[in-house]
Parts: structure tokens; sequence; C-alpha cells
């Protein structure tokens, strides 16, 4: 484990016409965001695993509906690093099941 632990901020602005007006901070120790290194991947794990916690937050907080900005920082000891900031909106749309996650019949 990171001398520090994995300490990141989560800011999410909701976008009201040309603003963005901010309404949460999250505070978390998460390793979700450092646990893809290879630079190839990197971006495309921190967009994924962004949205994905900025879901189940919003769902917490009980959010109402819109498109928010949200920005991730490591934080440090005197500093924070911007690592993804991503446009989520929300409530998300259904996704749609792939054919292979369908159950078959006769089988749970």
């Amino acid at each position: 484990m990171d001398r520090y632990g994995y300490p990141h901020e989560l800011e999410y602005r909701r976008e009201a016409g040309d603003r963005r007006v901010h309404e949460y901070t999250e505070f978390v120790d998460d390793m979700g965001f450092v646990l893809e290194h290879r630079s190839e991947r990197y971006q495309g794990w921190t967009v994924r695993y962004g949205t994905a916690c900025a879901h189940d937050y919003l769902s917490r907080k009980r959010a109402r509906p819109g498109t928010f900005v949200v920005s991730v920082y490591r934080l440090f000891p005197g500093r924070r690093d911007h690592v993804v900031t991503i446009r989520v909106s929300w409530p998300p749309k259904k996704g749609k099941v792939h054919p292979s996650e369908k159950a078959r019949a006769g089988r749970l």
C-alpha cells in the first residue's frame, strides 16, 4: 500500500446552461484509480472507474437528474494531482444486456 493510502477527491458540478455549479465534494480512500499501470489503457480505465464511482455516489445522494462534470484528484501531502474529468448524465440510461449475459433456458 502507498505510504499515504489512496486518498482522492471527487468534485461534482452540475451543468446549468453555460455554467457549472458545484454541488458535491466526495473524499475517498480508494486505490481503484491506480489499478491500471499500462499507459495506453490508463485513460480508458479512469473514465470507466470514475463513471462507476459517480453513479454510485449520485445514487446515494439521490441527486436530481441532470448532467454533472466530475473531476477526480489524487491527494498527497501538500498537493493534489488531477486524474480525470468526465461528464456524467444522471440518472444513467439503462444499458442493453449483452446476449452472452442473458440466462439461457434451463440455466439459472
